[in-house]
């Protein structure tokens, strides 16, 4: 959302067709970049993550479905990437670039799963928050109430992660690169 707009005023909170074009957005965006995730530690043969991510963004796409087969009888808005009112630059569920990198742990991974499962059931709540559609309001609570589901099955395994690391030390989370990529200076 640009800033200085009013929340009031925006279309996220009177339109539910707008409203459904981002959510269907917000889902399959979040589907898209994880699978890019998940390539590119095969890429980088770090296979356990890229099992683990494949398996986040297979719930991702499940989840883009879900999303997807809801509006199936709605005539919804198309948007360029430019146009959309997100809080920030992009989608609050994806992974930012910045936050990933090829040597990340599953821990790391999970950690920023968490947060953007975090980051989009902020955005749906706030838009319950404020809408004033009983509808999207409606919609908006239901499916911050499913990000806080997803977020709560992620800290699980982040969880049982971390113990499963505490629990044998022989795990060395060694992430030493002996062949780093090469760029031009």
């Amino acid at each position: 959302m640009s800033a200085g707009a009013d929340k009031k005023d925006s279309p996220l909170w009177l339109d539910r067709a707008v409203f459904l074009a981002h959510s269907v957005a917000l889902e399959q965006e979040a589907a898209d970049r994880m699978h890019e995730l998940a390539e590119t530690m095969a890429v980088h043969n770090n296979p356990a993550l890229h099992e683990l991510l494949s398996s986040l963004a297979a719930h991702s796409d499940s989840h883009a479905l879900d999303m997807k087969a809801l509006c199936r009888n709605e005539t919804l808005p198309r948007f360029k990437a430019w146009e959309y009112s997100w809080p920030d630059d992009e989608s609050p569920e994806i992974f930012h670039y910045s936050s990933v990198h090829y040597l990340m742990s599953a821990e790391d991974a999970l950690q920023s799963a968490l947060e953007v499962e975090q980051s989009a059931e902020t955005f749906y709540r706030d838009i319950a928050d404020n809408a004033t559609n009983p509808a999207i309001k409606q919609l908006a609570e239901q499916f911050a109430t499913e990000e806080q589901e997803h977020a709560r099955s992620i800290a699980n395994r982040l969880s049982a992660l971390k113990a499963g690391f505490q629990n044998d030390l022989s795990k060395d989370p060694d992430q030493t690169d002996f062949d780093p990529p090469h760029t031009p200076e």
